[in-house]
């Protein structure tokens, strides 16, 4: 009977925190960052304005992670798996982040070289 009752709690909580985990929306890049060799100061203008709101949203992305993963009980027995599917995401959205500010500097330092 401790045996059911284990696995029910188990399976709850798996279910409760992928429920918690999943109330994030992983914001996409849904704008081209202009060839700064070739683009006007309006496609750059336009650029900027598209890359900052990408950061704001991805940082509001991070920010909702950090936040449900502290809505988790660490004294669950599977808090390990959750809190490693956590970082996962978050260092993907890390990644994904950094690459996209990598792109916007070169095509900074491409219109600035025109």
């Amino acid at each position: 009977m401790k045996s059911i009752i284990s696995v029910g709690l188990l399976i709850g909580s798996l279910g409760y925190a992928q429920w918690t985990l999943a109330d994030c929306n992983y914001p996409k890049m849904d704008f081209v960052i202009p060839n700064g060799a070739t683009a006007t100061m309006e496609n750059m203008v336009a650029g900027q304005a598209n890359f900052k709101s990408y950061n704001a949203d991805m940082e509001a992305y991070l920010a909702c992670l950090d936040s449900d993963l502290s809505k988790v009980s660490e004294s669950l027995d599977n808090y390990p798996e959750i809190r490693d599917l956590s970082d996962s995401k978050y260092n993907a959205a890390v990644e994904e982040l950094t690459e996209a500010a990598n792109q916007w500097n070169e095509a900074v330092r491409a219109y600035k070289a025109q």
